[in-house]
């Protein structure tokens, strides 16, 4: 059965980073190199135990300011340290569309590909 974006966001509303996808505008921001902003971008990888994890490459640091970590395996290893993260399990189909920017459609109600 395909989830939904906010099925999967309410279900970890504890974590820093899905505060920040759902109330974006009351946390600090990153600026980019071509003049946007960001409060969170995301990746998805396998684990050691052949699980998909979803965390940000945007990561809150303790005082509140925002890092972007440039490369995904510096990203996982902070996010394993401090639990911020989503486990998908063995389910790279619902993973990867999901740290893609299917995160983004969380108020839309729409299925992510694949299945649960």
């Amino acid at each position: 059965m395909p989830v939904n974006a906010i099925d999967i966001l309410l279900k970890n509303k504890d974590k820093n980073f899905v505060q920040r996808i759902l109330n974006s505008s009351i946390f600090p921001v990153i600026s980019n190199e071509d003049g946007s902003v960001s409060t969170h971008k995301m990746a998805a990888e396998i684990d050691e135990n052949g699980e998909w994890l979803v965390f940000p490459t945007i990561v809150s640091l303790p005082d509140g300011r925002l890092l972007d970590l440039k490369d995904n395996r510096s990203a996982l290893d902070f996010a394993k340290k401090t639990g911020e993260f989503i486990n998908f399990g063995n389910n790279k189909d619902d993973a990867i569309p999901f740290a893609a920017n299917g995160y983004k459609d969380w108020n839309k109600k729409a299925p992510l590909m694949g299945r649960q």
